[in-house]
């Protein structure tokens, strides 16, 4: 039987953000606070990996937003680790609220490095279950895009001195803010009492993304329905190399009640130019 740790947290009045409820980097936040405290089970402590020069490296993500939550909920993370034969960690988390509702369901990848090499953990527990399946595929020949040069600074950068996952988050977080900027025009969201919640998506990473450097964020719609749209989204460094890629959705709710409702005419007209 896989075994389950549980780690409970709560969410602070700086973890609210402009939709009015707990922002989605939060969660990946308490999901990798729980994650460490699992690997220090395993015999690898945060104080022996810096010790030793040993680096926690964040993966790929797909992840599920399910129950919003307010400031001082109670929220217990749920974790099970499986070793991948490459030594690659696979982690399945829960996030439940004290109702016993789930809030949040992530499944991330990560390893540990120690001179460029991956290593293992013993006394994992094999892969039982089959890892998600990303379906993001690769940006259309001739699809348009909006483009924006963002800095990654270095104070996102972690005790590793590498960027974590919701720093990563981050970035896309940015680029839809420049996108609904530069194309929607962000009054649109009081005019028209709509908005979007973040449901969930997937994150691939293909290279790291170093702090201190400029990155190009490409954005897209990949499709778009009544009350949603999944939004696409990839990062390149300054030579066109591409170092992760983003596909999440998008659900259209009332700002004032925070329930779904059709997409506005006018957002539609906006945006048509750049669905898939």
């Amino acid at each position: 039987m896989d075994q389950i740790f549980r780690k409970t947290l709560s969410t602070r009045h700086f973890d609210l953000d402009w939709n009015r409820h707990v922002t989605s980097r939060t969660y990946e936040r308490f999901a990798y606070d729980a994650r460490c405290e699992v690997l220090r089970e395993f015999g690898y402590p945060i104080e022996l990996m810096l010790n030793t020069n040993i680096s926690y490296v964040p993966g790929s993500t797909n992840v599920r937003f399910l129950n919003q939550q307010f400031v001082n909920s109670e929220m217990t993370v749920e974790s099970e680790v499986y070793g991948m034969d490459t030594g690659t960690l696979l982690w399945k988390q829960s996030i439940v609220g004290s109702n016993g509702k789930k809030a949040c369901e992530i499944e991330t990848t990560s390893t540990l490095l120690k001179d460029g090499n991956i290593i293992k953990i013993p006394n994992l527990p094999k892969l039982s279950v089959i890892p998600y399946q990303f379906t993001i595929h690769p940006k259309p020949t001739n699809q348009n895009t909006v483009e924006h040069d963002y800095y990654i600074p270095f104070s996102d950068m972690n005790c590793f001195w590498n960027l974590p996952s919701d720093s990563i988050w981050k970035i896309f977080e940015e680029g839809r803010f420049l996108f609904f900027k530069e194309i929607v025009d962000l009054n649109l969201i009081k005019e028209t009492d709509s908005t979007t919640f973040f449901m969930g998506g997937e994150i691939q990473i293909y290279k790291p993304i170093d702090p201190g450097t400029h990155v190009k964020i490409l954005s897209w719609i990949e499709s778009f329905e009544k009350i949603r749209f999944y939004f696409r989204q990839d990062i390149l460094d300054s030579k066109g190399n591409l170092l992760a890629s983003m596909k999440d959705e998008q659900l259209f709710v009332s700002l004032s009640n925070s329930r779904p409702r059709r997409a506005p005419a006018a957002f539609f007209d906006k945006i048509e130019r750049f669905i898939e």
